[in-house]
């Protein structure tokens, strides 16, 4: 389990290799004037499957949607002692154990981590989403064409 104490933030725009990686969150532990990376978080918009974390001889990588950017900073701001391991095939960022009244229980205590089943339901749920509202966008096509089909056949029509 690796202490955390410093982080970086990196945001990504638009790219044809990784177009739904959005944003990176690298770990680090200070310890005196040596700083080691932890690991790392990255954040993925979209409703495709996240990637597995993993443990790596450089760290942990874990993957998170980007829904959960801000938490995530929000508890890397504010949160003291921050501990980044990988536990149960995957990863996971929480705090040290705390006293109860600290003040700070708007401030989540642990990133929501994602199963692989969560993160395929959300894939379904949205892909069923865009496939609705093709459709609803279709059908409103349809029904622009006849209405300016039965304008025009209006307008042709002869006079008494």
């Amino acid at each position: 389990m690796g202490k955390v104490n410093r982080y970086r933030l990196v945001l990504y725009g638009a790219s044809r290799d990784k177009p739904n990686l959005k944003a990176k969150v690298e770990l680090y532990e200070q310890s005196g004037d040596a700083i080691s990376s932890v690991g790392k978080i990255r954040f993925y918009a979209g409703g495709e499957r996240l990637p597995k974390d993993e443990k790596l001889k450089d760290g942990i990588q874990m993957h998170l949607p980007a829904d959960l950017l801000s938490t995530t900073l929000d508890v890397l701001r504010h949160e003291e002692p921050l501990y980044f391991s990988y536990h149960e095939g995957r990863g996971v960022l929480g705090t040290g154990v705390e006293p109860i009244g600290t003040l700070d229980e708007a401030t989540p205590r642990l990133v929501q981590v994602v199963t692989e089943e969560q993160s395929g339901a959300l894939a379904s749920a949205r892909g069923a989403a865009a496939e609705a509202r093709a459709a609803a966008e279709a059908a409103a096509s349809q029904a622009e064409a006849a209405a300016l089909e039965a304008e025009s056949a209006a307008g042709e029509a002869p006079s008494a």
